[in-house]
C-alpha cells in the first residue's frame, strides 16, 4: 500500500528514489547470514531485535512488530525483497505513484510492519584533509 501526501496543513511526507531505496535495502542482507532464518521480535535476545532500520539517500526502511508480544521467523532476504518491492511501486519508478513510500506486513505470519519511506538526506561528509609527511634530512 503506497502512501498518499497529507493536507498542506500536516508534516508533509518526503519522496523517495527507487536506486536509494535499493541500496538500503541491501544494507539489511550485508553480513554472512542474509539466507539464514532469523527470529525476528523485540526481545532483547531474538535474533533481530525490532524496531530495525536501514537507510540510504532519500530512503528508510524501517520494520517493527505489531505487537509487543509478536514474532516470526525468516530471512534478511526477506526484508530486502519486500523494500524493493514496495519501493518499486510506491517510488519514483513508477510513473503513477506518489512516490513517498509504502507500507507491507511481511514474514510467514504476516506480524512484521515494514515501512519504505522518504528522508531529506543529510549533507554527504567532507572529505578528509591530506596530510603529507616529508622526511627530515638534517
Amino acid at each position: 500500500q503506497c502512501f498518499q501526501q497529507r493536507q498542506p496543513k500536516d508534516v508533509q511526507l518526503k519522496p523517495i528514489r527507487y536506486s536509494d531505496c535499493v541500496k538500503a535495502a541491501e544494507k539489511a542482507t550485508i553480513g554472512g547470514k542474509a539466507g539464514a532464518p532469523m527470529h525476528f521480535s523485540r526481545d532483547a535476545h531474538s535474533g533481530m531485535q525490532l524496531p530495525e532500520r536501514w537507510a540510504h539517500g532519500s530512503c528508510v526502511i524501517r520494520i517493527d512488530m505489531k505487537q509487543q508480544e509478536d514474532h516470526d521467523t525468516f530471512t534478511l532476504f526477506v526484508v530486502a525483497n519486500a523494500a524493493s518491492l514496495i519501493a518499486q511501486k510506491c517510488s519514483d519508478a513508477t510513473p503513477s505513484s506518489p512516490g513517498l513510500g509504502g507500507l507491507a506486513l511481511i514474514g510467514p505470519r504476516k506480524l512484521v510492519v515494514m515501512m519504505v519511506f522518504g528522508r531529506t538526506p543529510g549533507p554527504p561528509p567532507r572529505p578528509r584533509p591530506t596530510i603529507l609527511a616529508v622526511a627530515n634530512t638534517a
